[in-house]
């Protein structure tokens, strides 16, 4: 998902490259089942108990590499809801910062929190963010992102 100044503009892209990408899954687990085979086992994988999003992605100039202020949005996508207990943010200009938190999101809900921001230390840099917890069921849960800024861009990338 990308989220900077032409975010119309990267929703749709965001939009065609996932029509893309699901029938060229589809297909490749339809080429040896019956269809209704396929579709099973396309609803059984597994899915992420939270997302975490970006909106309201802002540069400003300041400093020698400006910075960035944005809306953090952790989605609840299994519908149990989730408790976040400990946070991590690593730089690829190297080193990590760890602190324990407590987010909750509420079952199907959205924690947001506004006014976050990130200020590059080069004219690239990638920040890799990684939350642990559990949901509301009381198994583990691991939110992984990586924000990536590129002069006044700043992008955000899902991790596995």
């Amino acid at each position: 998902m990308f989220a900077k100044l032409g975010l119309p503009r990267i929703a749709a892209a965001a939009g065609l490259a996932a029509a893309l990408v699901l029938p060229l899954a589809s297909a490749a687990v339809a080429a040896d089942e019956p269809l209704e085979t396929a579709v099973e086992t396309a609803v059984e994988m597994p899915k992420a108990d939270v997302e975490l999003r970006v909106s309201d992605v802002v540069f400003e100039e300041a400093g020698r590499y400006g910075q960035f202020t944005y809306t953090r949005e952790f989605h609840d996508l299994g519908g149990r809801g989730a408790k976040l207990r400990h946070g991590r943010v690593c730089y690829s200009s190297g080193g990590c910062i760890s602190a324990p938190l407590e987010y909750v999101i509420e079952p199907g809900g959205v924690l947001v929190q506004e006014g976050q921001l990130l200020m590059p230390m080069s004219i690239s840099q990638a920040f890799d963010f990684t939350y642990i917890g559990e949901n509301g069921e009381g198994e583990d849960v691991t939110v992984k992102a990586r924000i990536l800024v590129v002069g006044d861009q700043l992008e955000l990338q899902e991790l596995e």
